[in-house]
């Protein structure tokens, strides 16, 4: 009969232990309390971990997001410059400063050949 007082005490009375604090003054407290220090650290580092790893994860969508922006407006500035770097624009933009095209055929020589170049309109 002792045994079954023990066991049921100790399920009603280890809830009330707990929460009036008195499992705090047992022996066997003091021994699994750097366990409990142990398991809480990991816990600690492990909520840490979580953190950095989200913060790094919405810094990489960012600087993605960033980078495609700046892709598109690579490509852009690139079509433009090669929109306006155009022989004809180019001949249009240099009448205005009394500049002409050559309409003269070059003669180029190289070690081996020599060919001409013609400038057609």
């Amino acid at each position: 009969m002792k045994r079954e007082r023990k066991e049921k005490t100790s399920k009603g009375g280890m809830v009330m232990n707990i929460l009036g604090g008195s499992f705090l003054t047992r022996e066997d407290f003091s021994k699994i309390f750097p366990f409990l220090v142990y398991l809480t650290i990991l816990l600690m580092l492990i909520i840490t971990n979580a953190y950095i790893a989200e913060s790094t994860s919405r810094a990489i969508k960012n600087n993605s997001n960033r980078l495609r922006d700046l892709r598109v407006e690579y490509t852009y500035a690139k079509s433009a410059y090669t929109k306006e770097s155009t022989q004809k624009v180019l001949i249009e933009k240099l009448k205005e400063q009394g500049l002409k095209e050559s309409l003269e055929t070059r003669t180029v020589f190289t070690e081996n050949e020599e060919f001409e170049v013609r400038n057609e309109e």
